[in-house]
């Protein structure tokens, strides 16, 4: 064959693979803008969901506390259900022995050590947002001050409690997010037991998320999540 023949296929061959280059070059240029994106959404998810699980956990640790240590907790006493806007304008809700009862906030008290003459407690509520967000919602944790009390009359005093928002203010949601359902086989432990599980009260919590991702594949609306959290220190 010629060397005039040699250097035709060389041309075509050279062609060809620049054209071949120039469309793995366009089509990376064009799964460039949703990968990127979506790496970008799955940090922002990521951040998110890192503090949320943190809020979340903190506030199922310290529901599951509920009855701890006291020598016979009781529903309505030891846990307390109720609605409104906070201490000072709370209404208990009465939690039947057997069924369910709703509400958008929930006390609870502790012993530690167990059998102790102090009485430590919290509540979790969820109320109309803060600084002029009154429309929507926000999570928020209770802790007695210095010094508190856990009576019944304190439950609903506002001066006993220092707040603390675990999240801003987002979007309403269920009018009461909290719900108690007595006789529950919820404690891994207690339905080992074959043919008479041991049975406890159950919270369900229905917890606001703000929203954070208004566009692209990870898109993320003022959302609720479920929490549910066994109070097995109880009958």
């Amino acid at each position: 064959m010629s060397p005039s023949c040699n250097r035709g296929f060389t041309l075509i061959e050279l062609m060809v693979a620049m054209a071949v280059g120039a469309l793995l070059v366009l089509a990376a240029m064009i799964l460039y803008v949703p990968v990127s994106r979506s790496l970008v959404d799955q940090g922002v998810v990521g951040q998110q969901t890192l503090s949320e699980a943190v809020n979340y956990d903190f506030d199922v640790m310290n529901t599951a506390n509920a009855g701890y240590g006291i020598a016979a907790p009781q529903m309505n006493t030891d846990v307390v259900l109720v609605t409104g806007s906070g201490p000072g304008n709370n209404t208990p809700v009465a939690i039947p022995a057997a069924g369910s009862a709703q509400g958008n906030g929930l006390f609870w008290d502790w012993t530690i050590p167990a059998g102790g003459a102090t009485t430590s407690c919290a509540g979790l509520q969820v109320v109309a947002g803060a600084n002029g967000h009154g429309g929507n919602e926000r999570l928020v944790s209770y802790e007695e001050v210095p010094g508190g009390s856990c009576t019944a009359a304190a439950l609903d005093t506002a001066a006993n409690w220092d707040i603390e928002t675990v999240l801003p203010s987002v979007t309403p949601g269920a009018a009461a997010p909290i719900t108690v359902t007595a006789a529950q086989n919820c404690d891994p432990r207690g339905s080992q037991i074959v043919g008479n599980p041991v049975l406890h009260p159950l919270v369900s919590l229905q917890l606001p998320i703000p929203p954070l991702l208004t566009g692209g594949f990870f898109a993320h609306l003022a959302d609720q999540v479920p929490v549910n959290v066994c109070l097995h220190n109880l009958p």
